[in-house]
């Protein structure tokens, strides 16, 4: 049997919601927060591939995000940089390639998204941030329209969302966690 949309709307606002609020809030900033968006933006996109296209692969939801061309070629790469560069150790790391290195700046609202700038004679690539969450929010709305419209991926919503809300606890540890639900009674 399909689900409703009603069946998962509050789940869909549970996941994608949440993350798009938190974004919108940090966003309100005048300034400040560039990492911590551009992080959260590209983890947001490992969940986005992991509901709509079973993937989990955060570039195939990144690269939704980027103008059609070139940018499509390198996209995995853009993504694994950003991502988890910024997981691993809160910095892009470096391209290089024909002997030449590429460098990553992560802008706040007053430099052009995708544009080139010329620091210290090496060149950067500057992901707006503003930009970057401008489009993941548009992919979320996409989606959702999906889920609205297809019975299909509402049941691959569905069926995610319920793979993905519980762990089971490891028998090694189940006597802690006994312990510590009887500490809160």
């Amino acid at each position: 049997m399909t689900v409703s949309f009603v069946d998962i709307e509050g789940k869909f606002d549970r996941v994608f919601g949440f993350i798009r609020r938190d974004l919108e809030r940090i966003l309100t900033l005048e300034e400040g927060g560039n990492f911590a968006v551009a992080l959260l933006a590209t983890c947001a996109c490992e969940t986005l591939a992991k509901y709509r296209y079973r993937s989990g692969e955060g570039a195939d939801a990144f690269k939704t995000l980027l103008p059609q061309g070139r940018y499509q070629t390198v996209a995995r790469t853009l993504y694994d940089v950003l991502r988890n560069g910024l997981v691993h150790r809160y910095d892009a790391a470096d391209l290089r390639f024909d002997g030449k290195t590429v460098r990553f700046a992560i802008a706040w609202k007053k430099s052009q998204h995708l544009s080139t700038i010329e620091i210290g004679g090496i060149p950067n690539l500057i992901i707006n941030v503003n930009d970057l969450c401008g489009s993941l929010f548009s992919a979320f709305d996409e989606y959702e329209t999906e889920l609205r419209n297809s019975g299909e991926a509402r049941d691959r919503f569905f069926q995610t969302y319920r793979k993905e809300s519980e762990k089971e606890v490891p028998d090694g540890e189940i006597d802690a966690w006994r312990n510590i639900l009887k500490q809160s009674e």
